[in-house]
């Protein structure tokens, strides 16, 4: 090969690499999937945290209340009914070998129907397809719907 046809193969493998669908980020910015694992990892995070705090799981999104003001996007969804929470669960360390860490702590709503991420009690971000959150062991948690009791106060 010629030195100008080296360097214009370099310059189009480069350019195909930038592009989105050729090797490029798999969640852009601002991207659904990006905003659906960081609202999962701030859940996580606000669990985990008060479960250190207090040294017992939190039994529903009024103990998140807390974290409103440092992790709104977390907090919100849960308010709105976009996560569902198992709560009352005890986290699992993530260097542990716990069995019990791949059991589902959260999950956006849609999930069971549709597939998507969901955080485990060892809080790692996973996507599942439908049938694989079926399958999937579920925390021993009650899930709350704070949807519900805005409309009963209503």
């Amino acid at each position: 090969m010629t030195k100008s046809l080296t360097a214009a193969w370099m310059l189009g493998l480069a350019a195909c690499l930038g592009a989105a669908g050729c090797g490029g980020d798999p969640n852009p910015p601002n991207s659904p999937e990006l905003y659906q694992n960081n609202v999962l990892s701030e859940v996580g995070d606000m669990y985990n945290t008060y479960f250190i705090q207090f040294k017992k799981p939190p039994q529903g999104v009024k103990d998140l209340a807390m974290f409103a003001e440092g992790l709104p996007t977390g907090v919100g969804a849960v308010r709105r009914g976009e996560v569902v929470v198992l709560w009352g669960v005890d986290p699992v360390d993530p260097a542990a070998t716990d069995p019990a860490g791949d059991e589902i702590l959260a999950y956006l709503k849609e999930v069971p129907d549709a597939g998507g991420p969901v955080i485990t009690r060892n809080l790692k971000v996973k996507p599942l397809t439908a049938a694989e959150f079926q399958a999937a062991p579920k925390a021993a948690g009650k899930a709350e719907d704070p949807s519900a009791k805005s409309s009963k106060a209503r």
